[in-house]
């Protein structure tokens, strides 16, 4: 036994392509007609019968129209609302002051001072000409799933041996269709000159359609989102790179404080409930036909707000102050592109 979703959704299509063709012919009869006249009987009369037959055939099969493909039924799961979702807040534990001071020295350097300074003592923190400062950036992360279950009609063929020539289920009769292929290799043309080989050539079957079956069908999709503060998505690589180092869990913003350095806290552009209609709005995938939905879940298994630093040292060469920014998740002087992706 063969499922049809093909072929019911290529018959679906085709009496849209009607409607679409019978509402263009519509308006350029009424277009044509503005002086009020009454419509001419005839090919009209057809269209708008033919229409509504139609409409009941596509609701019988079970096809909704775009329009009402609405969100229904039972909605279950702590996804639809921001206050059913549990936040739990991180921080990246940043590398030690110590270290960043020499990455942002050395970075300052060329490589004829970097030789030199191979032969003499070097003065401690020459270049500093303030407090390194560490700003904590948030990025969100969302992972979850939708789930529903939704009844849709479908058609079934039955494929039965070729010594068959009559069918009965459940006391009614059902119609024989008879379905000859020929080989893909060989022309249509040749099979119809050779008749005589076409039983050789062609490939006969022997099937009946059981149609208005209600199934009950689920469809569920996975999504994981990681988003700055600012409302840009990051990808695997780019979160890699941010949070490469032990993540440490936090209840209050006095757990931001770091020693040897002052502290700036980013706030976050994107609030806790934009973050989830995002999330909402890439996982939650319904299905393409259905005749009712009967449930939607959608479950956030893990929101959290980590805090990335980033630790930016105040150096001087020459009477030229600069600040030199470092991931202090990762120990590596920040890239342009990484700054901007956090903007």
């Amino acid at each position: 036994m063969l499922g049809k979703d093909d072929t019911l959704e290529d018959i679906i299509s085709s009496l849209n392509n009607i409607r679409e063709q019978l509402g263009t012919v519509s308006q350029a009869s009424s277009g044509s007609n503005d002086e009020g006249e009454p419509p001419e009987p005839g090919e009209d009369n057809h269209s708008i019968a033919l229409e509504d037959y139609l409409a009941s055939r596509l609701q019988q099969i079970g096809e909704v129209t775009p329009e009402q493909k609405e969100i229904k039924g039972l909605k279950t799961g702590n996804g639809w609302g921001a206050n059913q979702v549990v936040e739990q807040v991180y921080k990246i534990e940043p590398i030690s002051i110590k270290r960043a001071i020499e990455i942002a020295v050395t970075s300052n350097r060329t490589l004829r001072e970097r030789l030199a300074r191979l032969f003499r003592r070097r003065k401690k923190d020459e270049n500093i000409i303030g407090t390194p400062t560490v700003e904590f950036v948030p990025i969100w992360k969302v992972r979850g799933f939708h789930e529903c279950y939704y009844l849709r009609t479908n058609s079934y063929r039955v494929n039965v041996r070729n010594d068959v020539v009559g069918v009965e289920v459940e006391g009614k009769g059902r119609d024989l269709i008879l379905e000859r292929k020929h080989l893909r290799f060989i022309p249509s043309t040749i099979v119809d000159r050779f008749q005589r080989l076409g039983s050789f050539l062609t490939n006969e079957s022997k099937y009946f359609v059981v149609g208005g079956v209600m199934e009950l069908a689920t469809k569920r999709s996975e999504a994981e989102l990681v988003i700055s503060g600012g409302g840009r998505p990051l990808d695997a690589e780019e979160e890699m790179m941010l949070t490469s180092w032990r993540a440490k869990r936090i209840f209050d913003t006095s757990d931001l404080k770091v020693r040897g350095a002052s502290v700036k806290i980013r706030d976050a552009a994107l609030s806790k409930e934009l973050v989830l209609g995002k999330f909402r709005e890439k996982v939650v995938r319904m299905p393409e036909r259905f005749k009712q939905i009967l449930s939607n879940r959608l479950q956030v298994t893990e929101l959290k707000r980590l805090y990335i630093p980033f630790v930016r040292v105040p150096i001087q060469k020459g009477l030229v102050p600069r600040d030199v920014v470092i991931n202090g998740s990762s120990g590596e002087l920040a890239e342009k592109g990484l700054l901007e992706l956090l903007e």
